[in-house]
């Protein structure tokens, strides 16, 4: 059995509180949960009633932490567990916390691919979005299950070009720039040279 000796505020951060048990520090802890345990000074707790207690009080603060930085923009399983883990959560609290996301629908990473593909395939090739999404953590079986070949890449591959090309000669040096250029925006080959060819045809008509 261990005594709680004194419990103190800490000065960067007033919603958490220093726990000392039987003269020595122990760990820090929300102050919610102290007030929601009846901790106080002179207060009789074993060990595993005190692991319960950090544990509770963990998995508030890493909820807590994660919802926040959801809710500044969608984030992969992925990129929430990297970001929890630089917090200092150990990976078993990490792993109830993405539970409880995930559950509400706060990650997603199927739907977080829907709506990346949305915003970048306009601007984007197939290639360069898998291969963005990948880095973002999505795992391959996910970018996998979505249709990436219903994708109709034309048109945007050609607004990328027409842009690429706005005042310069569509001569053969400078296309071939372009293609280099729509290749390393993921466009692939055959796409990026109906585009070209499309924008020539233009310039030749006009």
């Amino acid at each position: 059995m261990r005594t709680v000796t004194a419990i103190t505020a800490q000065q960067k951060n007033k919603k958490r509180v220093n726990l000392y048990l039987d003269g020595e520090y122990y760990c820090s802890v929300e102050l919610f949960t102290v007030m929601s345990e009846r901790l106080k000074v002179g207060s009789v707790v074993d060990e595993k009633r005190l692991s319960e207690i950090i544990e509770k009080s963990d998995y508030t603060t890493c909820l807590d932490k994660a919802t926040a930085y959801i809710s500044k923009s969608m984030k992969t399983k992925s990129q929430v567990v990297k970001y929890l883990l630089g917090k200092g959560y150990d990976k078993k609290t990490i792993a109830k916390v993405i539970d409880k996301l995930i559950e509400y629908g706060y990650v997603d990473d199927q739907d977080f691919v829907r709506r990346y593909v949305d915003e970048k395939k306009s601007s984007s090739g197939k290639r360069k979005i898998m291969y963005e999404l990948k880095i973002k953590g999505v795992d391959d079986k996910v970018i996998d299950h979505y249709d990436f070949e219903g994708i109709d890449q034309l048109d945007a591959c050609y607004s990328v070009a027409q842009k690429y090309l706005r005042g310069k000669p569509v001569d053969f040096p400078t296309k071939q720039k372009c293609y280099r250029y729509l290749i390393s925006k993921g466009f692939d080959w055959d796409t990026a040279k109906s585009a070209v060819e499309r924008l020539e045809d233009e310039s030749n008509n006009s």
